[in-house]
């Protein structure tokens, strides 16, 4: 008999989260053909765990949490730190399959911001994923949490041609992505456009990123073409 981890899910394609992983959840694991245990937690994967991972060729990377303490300085439950170093590993498809373990159920959280989900979709998923562990201050935290803080890949569309690492669409576009110099970068040069940033290897991202990208970058374009398309009414002077 197969047995999924504790809270099982699937998260996007060759993506998969829990809060834990017991021996008896190693069958079920080995038909995911994981190559990627990513841990954010405050404890060490199990020996048990280890073994199991080594048997299989799987990769343990574990994102080591602070014991949380509520204050001015301290308030976030993730700290950047574990937020960047995972985000890195979700978005590189080299580690996939991969599965997530996250006691807390806040990294989806913001993974699902990333996606540009609405707020209370997120907290929803949130909500029905963690059962009866669910808390507000975790809930706050994934609204407070800010990704402009985070080097993360920014897509953009250009026609097609105009760049190496072009993905070509069907709509007659391409994409590109960049990332950040540095985390918190905000510089801007002379154009206005962000500074510092350096082309991302489009191919190295999951497709489920691209995609879901592109449609808000369009979505984004139509509604700033209807914006400036929009009748300019002129000033009535009231009588």
């Amino acid at each position: 008999m197969l047995a999924p981890p504790e809270l099982f899910g699937i998260v996007e394609e060759n993506i998969y989260r829990c809060t834990e992983i017991d021996p008896l959840n190693f069958p079920f694991l080995q038909t995911l053909s994981l190559n990627t245990i990513l841990s954010i937690s405050r404890e060490e994967p199990s020996p048990a765990v280890e073994l199991f991972a080594r048997e299989n060729n799987i990769k343990i990377a574990h994102m080591q949490l602070p014991v949380w303490k509520i204050s001015d300085e301290e308030w976030k439950l993730l700290p950047d730190a574990v937020v960047q170093t995972s985000l890195s590993y979700v978005l590189n498809t080299k580690y996939y399959p991969l599965i997530i373990i996250d006691l807390s159920c806040t990294f989806i959280g913001v993974l699902r911001k990333l996606q540009h989900w609405n707020l209370s979709s997120i907290i929803n998923e949130y909500r029905e994923m963690s059962f009866d562990r669910s808390q507000y201050l975790y809930e706050l935290y994934i609204e407070l949490v800010d990704l402009s803080k985070f080097s993360i890949p920014r897509l953009r569309l250009l026609d097609v041609g105009e760049a190496n690492g072009v993905v070509t669409r069907r709509d007659g576009h391409g994409m590109v992505a960049c990332a950040r110099g540095a985390i918190g970068a905000d510089e801007q040069d002379n154009n206005g456009a962000q500074a510092g940033l350096s082309l991302f290897r489009v191919e190295s991202l999951p497709q489920w990123y691209i995609e879901q990208e592109r449609m808000w970058l369009e979505d984004k374009r139509r509604y700033n073409e209807a914006k400036r398309n929009r009748p300019q009414y002129k000033n009535v002077d009231r009588m």
